[in-house]
């Protein structure tokens, strides 16, 4: 069992939740073992290094691995008893674990009452493998008992509903493959950079919509699923206007079955996500109020600690992006004030490329204000404690602005080497570089200085000309919605020539 395992769960894990599991925990040799490694991985302050190892250095390397994994035993069963308490989908697992307790000690009665009560919880919760696995239980105990009392046409009506359910499985494991296959395509493959690109998923939507066009239930999984996958398709091909339009209608099947969502409802933070994502890059600041106040419902205290801290991430990172983008950096400043310390340091490791946007944002609001130092000092807090993602766009928008900081500091020592690394490691990942990013990286070749009062003419025709090209980009706006480096690069031409 990995130390880091162990210790990112620990991380997950809110203050009532840590003492939770202390006030249960045994007091055993072996359970005082396990909560040493637990205070150890408890302490804060300290580089993760430096912890795993003070860790080995009290713990015996034979029993280092056991104690591990009993603790990561300990602490997820704490969290599962915890969420019992609060997630109806966990309390229908619960009950079907107690139906087979039931049924092994042949209490038939009791278990067949119990059954009737999930199937009838599972379909009002829209949970069809936990309804199916219901029905499987109740024809298994009827065959062990040989069908006594039983008659032909009750046998005949729980296996149809048994079979209706694995039909409308199979039409969602269908929905769900699709999906997944399209954003592994996007992932592994690299972002839609021209219209060729988008051809690789051609097949996939052409699936997608004969999927649709057959007979399905229409209930609030399939239209979920029909509505993601057109969102992010529209997403990944420029088409922000369709997409904005599609994630509206996705927010609206949400918020028609509320009663339905996931507890915490990750799925409709990555959706209010993918609308506020898609009206920054279209510059509809003022339609994001409306879904900021959306995602500000989201933080309740019926929530874990950790998402609500997801949901506050989600909350300054899309007002900060917004309040640059409107000019109001006093608005920005005082944001950054107030905003609390843990929301930009707790849970870090969650959500990463979120973690990567938060210091990002906050870095951009420093640099459009002048603070060149505090800026440099947040993007090097996310280059040092995450890792670069050659998939993630805010990892390119963190390395350029931060390659522009130390151009404007006149660092063109360290910012040579930079470009080099810039340049190495998407070529390592096999990454395409967009325009914008070619567009920064010239300026740099052709003016290596600030300090140079000129471009070459031709030089600054090069750059001119790349210029119109990524206006007349639509993909260009990925990169653009973190960080307009187009403006940056004009003001550089036209200064300087």
């Amino acid at each position: 069992m990995s130390l880091r395992s162990v210790q990112q769960l620990i991380n997950s894990m809110s203050g009532a939740e840590k003492r939770y599991f202390k006030q249960r925990a045994g007091s055993g040799h072996a359970e005082r073992d396990y909560l040493q490694m637990f205070e150890l991985l408890c302490e804060e302050g300290k580089p993760d290094a430096e912890l795993w190892k003070k860790v080995e250095e009290v713990f015996d390397p034979m029993a280092l691995d056991s104690v591990s994994r009993y603790l990561m035993e300990q602490l997820t069963d704490c969290l599962i008893r915890l969420k019992i308490n609060k997630d109806p989908v966990f309390q229908l697992y619960q009950g079907i674990m107690q139906v087979k307790v039931l049924q092994e000690r042949s209490l038939q009665a009791e278990s067949d009452k119990k059954l009737a009560k999930l199937r009838q919880k599972a379909s009002e919760l829209e949970q069809p493998s936990i309804q199916y696995i219901a029905y499987r239980l109740q024809l298994d105990r009827w065959n062990a008992s040989g069908f006594a009392r039983i008659s032909d046409q009750e046998l005949v009506e729980q296996q149809m509903k048994a079979r209706e359910l694995l039909k409308g499985m199979n039409y969602i494991q269908d929905h769900y493959s699709l999906f997944e296959m399209m954003k592994y395509r996007l992932l592994q493959g690299g972002q839609i950079l021209a219209e060729s690109d988008k051809k690789k998923l051609n097949d996939l939507m052409l699936s997608e919509l004969v999927l649709m066009a057959g007979k399905h239930q229409n209930n609030f999984t399939t239209q979920k699923l029909h509505l993601l996958f057109q969102s992010y398709f529209l997403t990944t091909i420029g088409d922000f206007e369709s997409a904005i339009s599609t994630y509206y209608a996705l927010n609206k099947v949400f918020e028609d079955h509320l009663h339905l969502l996931d507890h915490p409802p990750l799925d409709y933070l990555a959706a209010l996500d993918g609308i506020l994502n898609s009206l920054r890059r279209v510059g509809k600041w003022h339609d994001m109020d409306y879904y900021l106040g959306k995602l500000t419902q989201l933080d309740q205290a019926i929530y874990p600690e950790y998402f609500r801290f997801q949901v506050r991430k989600s909350i300054a990172i899309y007002t900060l992006n917004k309040q640059v983008a409107e000019g109001d950096f006093t608005g920005s400043l005082e944001l950054i004030s107030q905003l609390d310390r843990d929301v930009i340091s707790s849970y870090y490791r969650l959500n990463e490329e979120k973690q990567w946007e938060l210091y990002f944002f906050i870095s951009v609001v420093y640099y459009r204000s002048g603070l060149l130092k505090k800026a440099h000092g947040y993007l090097a807090a996310a280059l040092q404690r995450h890792t670069l993602q050659a998939n993630w766009l805010v990892c390119k928008a963190a390395r350029l602005l931060d390659m522009i900081i130390y151009y404007e500091q006149g660092d063109t020592a360290y910012l040579e080497y930079e470009i080099r690394s810039y340049n190495r490691f998407f070529k390592k990942e096999k990454r395409t570089l967009l325009k914008s990013e070619e567009l920064v990286l010239r300026l740099f070749q052709y003016k290596p200085s600030i300090m140079r009062k000129a471009i070459p003419q031709v030089q600054a025709n090069k750059l001119r000309r790349l210029l119109e090209d990524i206006q007349a980009d639509k993909y260009e706006q990925q990169l653009l919605a973190y960080f307009d480096f187009r403006e940056w690069v004009t003001l550089q031409v036209s200064d300087r020539c």
